[in-house]
């Protein structure tokens, strides 16, 4: 149960670095953290006129592969159902 703990104030601490750093990109975040029954988003936001979808993935080593590698077809089509 501590580690799991853990691993939520990290990736909670990681969410919050990628809301400021798309702020200072000038992208506005709507919406952190979206639940609905299907699943969960990250983070919504807007580029301009675009809806943006984020899925926030922190990797402490390269062993378990590239945040990119990490969101797969089932977490896609996950995420394409929520929004």
């Amino acid at each position: 149960m501590i580690q799991k703990r853990n691993n939520r104030k990290t990736g909670s601490l990681y969410e919050e670095k990628a809301v400021e750093y798309l702020t200072e990109q000038g992208i506005r975040v709507i919406e952190a953290n979206y639940r609905c029954r299907i699943g969960e988003i990250d983070m919504i936001a807007e580029d301009g006129p675009t809806l943006v979808f984020v899925e926030v993935k922190y990797r402490k080593t390269g062993r378990s592969g590239s945040a990119a590698e990490a969101v797969g077809r089932q977490k896609q089509e996950r995420i394409y159902r929520c929004a």
